[in-house]
């Protein structure tokens, strides 16, 4: 825009300066080229106004969707503000959100256009606008415009000063205000320390957040291995009830053991109650282990029992055998001093007597019929 009026301020004047043959001159200003557009003072020809009201303000709300209507109406009442007191002089304007209060930043460009020695002349001048003439009318006129967002004008310092000094009294301290290049400054350094800090605290929190997933990952595996002695003693509690079941069977008769090719197995008799097996089983079926460990281990206690029996069952057929006969001995040698006649009757009572002994104890297997006396051998 300032190139732009340079350069059309440059082709007027020497516009003017060739229809007034001013040779010279025009010479002069050709070798001269464009001038700035403006007047040189100790601020510039430019102007740069920030709008702000305090953070508390903004951070009053107890939402998020509230606070960010807040600042939109808080942009809107800016925008609408800034082009009714500048209008088109307006060039440059934004929000921003990342300080710790919405701030807006416009630039004014105050474009007039004047006559100077015939020729018209884009110039920038400052005091074309009444509210950068007075900064104070433009903080009450700032004020007025935001009151019905509830904002409150900023403090009448300047006023203050002046009053007092009328009156002969100590005026306020004076509070020095920050050139803008000077805020910016350290407002950059605030922002860096500030994302410094954020980045610490995330650091932090990342390594706080590896350390609770150790934590948690090291409380896991506890209760894992606690589960799992759990399980194990739930395990052991039934394959002990399961052998107990198997031996509950065996000692009611309800099971029985049989060898199958050297293989026990476990069969049910068919004497044993229904409800009785009922229950057996249902305890039998928690455990497959407790019944294979209880078929090994009953299995060869009832094998130990069965030949103890039978060995007891020889032991006992051998000491009856021995006494059968030597009661027969006994009786032979009576019988021997009987008389002819009575030898022989009593001799076929002692053999028929015999045979129903040895048939009554189940022990006349392989048994031989006793010897004959020689009383037994007469007629």
């Amino acid at each position: 825009m300032i190139e732009d009026m340079k350069a059309e301020n440059f082709a007027d004047e020497i516009e003017t300066l060739t229809r007034r043959r001013r040779k010279k001159q025009l010479k002069e200003r050709m070798a001269e080229g464009p001038r700035d557009p403006w007047r040189a003072t100790r601020h510039g020809p430019l102007r740069e106004v920030i709008l702000t009201a305090n953070r508390d303000w903004f951070d009053a709300l107890p939402t998020p969707a509230a606070r960010e209507a807040r600042a939109q109406a808080f942009e809107d009442a800016a925008r609408d503000w800034l082009l009714e007191n500048f209008g088109e002089d307006v060039v440059h304007a934004r929000a921003d959100l990342d300080e710790q209060a919405v701030h807006i930043h416009a630039v004014i460009v105050p474009k007039v256009q004047v006559e100077l020695n015939g020729t018209k002349r884009w110039m920038l001048q400052p005091s074309k606008h009444d509210l950068i003439k007075d900064y104070e009318a433009a903080q009450d006129s700032v004020g007025a415009h935001f009151a019905p967002l509830g904002l409150v004008r900023g403090e009448r310092r300047a006023e203050a000063v002046r009053k007092a000094r009328q009156a002969g009294e100590d005026p306020p301290a004076y509070r020095q205000h920050v050139r803008t290049a000077d805020w910016r400054k350290a407002e950059d350094a605030r922002i860096v320390e500030t994302i410094a800090d954020l980045d610490r605290r995330a650091e932090a929190m990342a390594t706080e957040e590896v350390a609770l997933e150790q934590k948690q990952e090291a409380v896991t595996g506890r209760e894992r291995a606690i589960g799992a002695r759990e399980d194990a003693a739930v395990a052991k509690e039934q394959e002990a009830d399961a052998v107990l079941a198997v031996g509950q069977g065996l000692a009611a008769g309800a099971f029985d053991i049989e060898d199958r090719d050297g293989t026990p197995a476990l069969v049910e008799t068919p004497d044993a109650k229904p409800g009785l097996l009922s229950k057996l089983r249902a305890r039998m079926a928690l455990s497959s282990a407790g019944r294979v460990r209880a078929l090994h281990v009953f299995s060869k206690a009832l094998a130990r029992l069965r030949q103890q029996a039978r060995d007891e069952a020889k032991t006992a057929v051998a000491r009856d055998t021995a006494e059968i006969q030597s009661a027969d001995e006994t009786i032979v040698e009576i019988v021997s001093r009987f008389p002819d006649a009575e030898r022989h009757t009593i001799a076929k009572i002692r053999v028929s007597l015999t045979a129903r002994i040895m048939a009554l104890t189940g022990r006349d297997t392989g048994r031989r019929t006793p010897a004959k006396s020689e009383d037994d051998k007469r007629p």
